[in-house]
């Protein structure tokens, strides 16, 4: 009887674990009621708002557009870039909207949405630099957000040079300024947003042509969850069609922001390394 007893109570246990394993997502999100972002802190991406000390931004903008079609809460956990990956396989968000850019590495580990945004990853120095040409950082010093996309694709192009990660995008773009690199590897956006925000008579910066790449970041999902992220490229498409991405763009990015960005995408393209 207690052979039998632990033999039912092992059973149930593994019928348990695989009803856990094969849950669907998507499901499972609308009946908790809640959807938890994980959020990476870029300006104007996510960042805490100085006046209402609340996440604001295009990312956060588009979780609660998320959260409002699926009808249930939004909630958010801030994720550095090189935990971002981590924190949802572990399950400790739903869904990555934090400028997960596509590369072979990470499709191995987690599925794609198409994407949602779409920018070019820049060099950037001095204005008063004597840095005019990109293949002139070649032996240089350059900082870099560490787990970022562009840490790899920096040290790629310049093996010889002394490539620096930072926490951050900000803090590496500081270090820039500071003059404790030659120059540092931002997303457009982000780099205008940092020089925007930086004290007066901070110096000056210059993008060097050609970007080092232009990438299209979109929603990060759990492996094998081909529901929910079909869902999400609905979504994205439906967002393109309604006009709701381009109000998105022009709020954060756009005509109505201190960017004046141009939007030279589509939402719901496919994404490609």
């Amino acid at each position: 009887m207690k052979f039998l007893c632990i033999a039912v109570a092992a059973s149930a246990m593994l019928l348990t674990n695989m009803s856990a394993a094969s849950a669907d997502q998507l499901d499972t999100i609308k009946s908790a009621g809640k959807i938890v972002c994980g959020l990476t802190v870029v300006q104007p991406f996510a960042y805490n708002d100085s006046q209402t000390r609340e996440m604001v931004g295009f990312e956060v903008d588009l979780c609660k557009i998320l959260a409002a079609d699926l009808k249930v809460k939004m909630e958010y956990k801030v994720v550095s870039a090189d935990t971002r990956v981590p924190e949802l396989v572990q399950g400790r968000v739903d869904v990555l909207d934090a400028l997960m850019s596509y590369t072979k590495e990470r499709a191995k580990i987690i599925d794609f949405s198409n994407e949602y945004i779409e920018d070019g990853f820049y060099f950037i120095v001095h204005k008063d630099s004597s840095v005019t040409k990109v293949e002139e950082l070649s032996d240089k010093r350059i900082s870099v957000a560490k787990g970022s996309l562009y840490q790899v694709a920096a040290e790629r192009k310049f093996p010889d040079a002394d490539v620096i990660a930072f926490d951050d995008g900000p803090l590496a773009f500081l270090a820039m300024q500071q003059g404790k690199v030659d120059a540092t590897v931002q997303r457009s956006a982000a780099a205008v947003g940092l020089q925007l925000r930086s004290a007066a008579g901070s110096p000056e910066i210059r993008l060097l042509d050609p970007p080092l790449l232009v990438q299209g970041s979109g929603f990060g999902v759990r492996k094998g969850e081909h529901r929910f992220r079909d869902y999400l490229n609905g979504l994205l498409d439906r967002l393109e069609s309604s006009g709701q991405a381009q109000q998105l763009w022009d709020k954060w990015l756009g005509k109505d922001s201190d960017y004046k960005l141009t939007r030279n995408y589509k939402v719901g393209k496919p994404l490609t390394e």
